[in-house]
């Protein structure tokens, strides 16, 4: 099994260069915006291209992805989950070709929009060569690839046995898969966020922010920096509580699933950070 063979030659030593993964993601991305310029300049519109840059992480970030739980712990010590520091460090980014977008009068608009759906359906068919629907399915489909993906986690019989140490640890009484245990508390978190956000009436639709590769885009609350601090500051203690409980868990799970997902995104073009 692929995961197996994952987990046989897991290291905790962060990579000394870019996975071919990596590559491939950036190159497909860069392809699918160049595609979309391309099929919109044939129909007589124009498009700007996005500019695609390379990312990459930190050393310590790199190798918590490979399981190094103590760089887990101190990326932990200072962001938590990564739930409430991203409120308080969110950006905003426009896509040039917004710009664009936002000049058409409304008479021409629906059309443009039109247009640029049927022309990233092409690129995706030209690059990728997956038939998709719209941008939405596109986006269902990543879902979807990832999910499947995290299947194969939850067949591994190693974490599963590590798993319900874990889960007795959090003291989750029920069974639940390994990929429910590695997520059960960062998601608590998460849907109080949510809650903040809705009670509001703050939607996804009203932001536009940098969002990592393949995570949901999800709202985010309007709250000052005195507000985040003493939330930012629980999360941090459940995030350290939770790899105390799952430090074993982490180790062998962290480095098979970071694997599995940087195939899923340079399969469907999607960039993420080295």
């Amino acid at each position: 099994m692929l995961v197996n063979a994952l987990l046989a030659v897991a290291v905790t030593v962060a990579p000394t260069a870019p996975s071919a993964e990596y590559e491939l993601a950036y190159s497909n991305a860069v392809k699918l915006e160049q595609a979309q310029a391309s099929c919109m300049k044939a129909a007589g519109l124009q498009y700007l291209p996005d500019n695609i840059v390379k990312s990459v992480r930190t050393e310590t970030e790199r190798k918590a992805l490979n399981g190094d739980v103590k760089a887990m712990r101190q990326l932990r010590a200072e962001e938590g989950f990564g739930i409430w520091s991203e409120v308080k460090e969110a950006e905003t980014k426009e896509h040039p070709n917004d710009k664009i977008v936002d000049s058409l009068p409304a008479a021409k608009l629906k059309a443009y929009k039109a247009a640029q759906e049927q022309c990233f359906v092409k690129a995706v068919k030209t690059v990728l060569n997956k038939d998709v629907s719209s941008k939405e399915d596109y986006e269902q489909q990543v879902d979807l690839a990832i999910a499947e993906a995290e299947e194969e986690l939850n067949k591994d019989v190693k974490l599963a046995k590590l798993s319900k140490s874990f889960a007795s640890c959090l003291k989750i009484k029920k069974a639940a898969k390994p990929t429910d245990v590695a997520e059960a508390k960062r998601k608590e978190i998460i849907e109080a966020r949510t809650d903040m956000a809705e009670k509001q009436g703050v939607t996804t639709s009203d932001q536009q922010r940098v969002t990592a590769a393949g995570e949901e885009e999800l709202p985010l609350p309007k709250v000052s920096e005195a507000q985040v601090k003493p939330l930012l500051k629980k999360e941090i203690k459940a995030a350290l509580d939770d790899l105390e409980c799952g430090k074993d868990f982490y180790a062998a799970y962290e480095p098979a699933a970071w694997k599995l997902k940087q195939k899923v995104y340079a399969e469907y073009g999607v960039p993420f950070a080295w």
